[in-house]
């Protein structure tokens, strides 16, 4: 009986030894390629960090990136057809999509790559994002021919302005991320960070239409506007006490008046609803508009309003996957105690694909700490010589990532489960 067991011991062994060392293998070859790919890749990310291209008018850097993963051997598409509501003409000329698929039919991975700037430059560093993206393609390239499944590297453009539905929001729509079982990005900054949470947002414009009279000669001839969108932020003042402490809610007066002899005709005011989920948010947004329609019965003044056509989701963190990435930026010399939270949320379209698909969006520091994002510093780092050794350094834990996703069924299937048990919980 100890004989027998003994020899089962030694076949699992022997059995594990040769699933991993080709594993092993097939890895220092991914990484090799990255290696060899880095020269050219720095040399798109410097082109496409001079040009400094604003968003919806991307085209050297998206035809640039196009023809490198044509290179690498990728099928590559571009002028995606999108809704022509939220892109005039309903194709996206500056969005791509490239695919390259492996030996036999496997997961999806996804990466995006984003290369819009800023009008002081890539102060936020998309040259970095497009430039480790193209280094991770590159890499699994070399791994696909021996590797069931896909790879689909998705060009999104003007992420800077991501709320007003040109860039991811459209590709999404379009159904351009259709088949993805895991997204992946990454984001330049002034630390190591994984996990970082995204704000869902929502944007509300509250017109009031009231009536014109003299203020002094005959006030009770009139009906103020202004009074209606005062009511509002006075509703929302006292509703803040009753809402969860993640939500944020932000507004501004556009319109007031004109002349302060004369009751307001009509004013306007903008507001912004934020919460680290997107159930919370709606529900929290609902309240808003609530505030708003309350106002309209409080003062006579006429309430027009219209839910905007985009609203921004907060992505899905998923753990299993996060953790996967950490191992990987584990073994490239990123410890733990580098990694860094980050104290301040915004939004961003990237939150709709991590709340439809399983993504990770991994922040690699090319700054020192207190850097700020859109600052001159920066875009100074962006183009620099220890920015893009973090490059490389997150282009392959995005690589290393990917390859497990794709030959570890185990771990695919723990990362779809956690993502649809968080979606469920939502709000609670």
């Amino acid at each position: 009986m100890r004989v027998h067991s003994m020899k089962s011991a030694i076949a699992a062994m022997i059995l594990c030894l040769v699933i991993a060392v080709p594993a092993r293998a097939d890895k220092a070859k991914l990484l090799s390629a990255i290696d060899e790919a880095g020269s050219n890749c720095r040399d798109v990310s410097r082109k496409i960090w001079g040009w400094k291209e604003p968003g919806q008018k991307e085209f050297r850097s998206a035809e640039l990136l196009k023809g490198e993963l044509r290179k690498l051997g990728y099928q590559v598409s571009g002028d995606l057809k999108v809704p022509a509501d939220l892109v005039p003409g309903g194709v996206a000329k500056t969005a791509f999509k490239a695919e390259m698929k492996g030996k036999g039919p496997g997961p999806t991975v996804t990466i995006m790559l984003e290369y819009d700037a800023l009008a002081n430059g890539h102060a936020c560093g998309h040259n970095l994002i497009a430039a480790s993206g193209l280094l991770a393609a590159a890499g699994l390239a070399q791994a696909m021919k021996d590797t069931p499944g896909r790879v689909l590297v998705v060009g999104t453009p003007d992420e800077e302005r991501g709320s007003l539905g040109g860039g991811k929001v459209a590709l999404l729509e379009g159904g351009h991320f259709e088949g993805s079982d895991v997204v992946f990005i990454t984001h330049p900054a002034d630390r190591w960070s994984l996990d970082q949470r995204l704000l869902a947002m929502k944007r509300a414009l509250f017109t009031f239409k009231g009536k014109s009279a003299h203020a002094a000669a005959a006030p009770h001839k009139g009906v103020n506007a202004l009074r209606g969108v005062l009511l509002t932020f006075n509703c929302v003042d006292s509703l803040r006490e009753h809402l969860r402490q993640d939500v944020r809610i932000h507004g501004i007066v556009t319109r007031g008046g004109e002349r302060v002899n004369v009751v307001p005709a009509e004013a306007q005011a903008e507001f912004a609803c934020r919460a680290l989920d997107t159930a919370a948010m709606e529900e929290a947004y609902r309240k808003v508009v609530n505030c708003a329609r309350a106002a309209e019965i409080g003062t006579g003044a006429r309430l027009e309003f219209k839910e905007p056509r985009v609203s921004l989701k907060a992505p899905i963190i998923v753990a299993p996957l996060v953790a996967s990435m950490r191992e990987q930026m584990n073994a490239l010399g990123v410890g733990d105690d580098q990694l860094k939270d980050f104290d301040e949320l915004a939004s961003s379209d990237l939150g709709m694909v991590g709340y439809d698909y399983p993504t990770v969006d991994m922040w690699f520091k090319i700054a020192p700490g207190g850097t700020a994002l859109h600052s001159d510093a920066l875009r100074e780092a962006a183009n620099s010589e220890e920015g893009w050794k973090a490059t490389v350094t997150a282009g392959k834990a995005v690589a290393l990532t990917a390859y497990e996703m794709l030959t570890n069924p185990e771990k695919l299937n723990a990362v779809q489960s956690a993502f649809r048990e968080m979606k469920a919980r939502e709000g609670r």
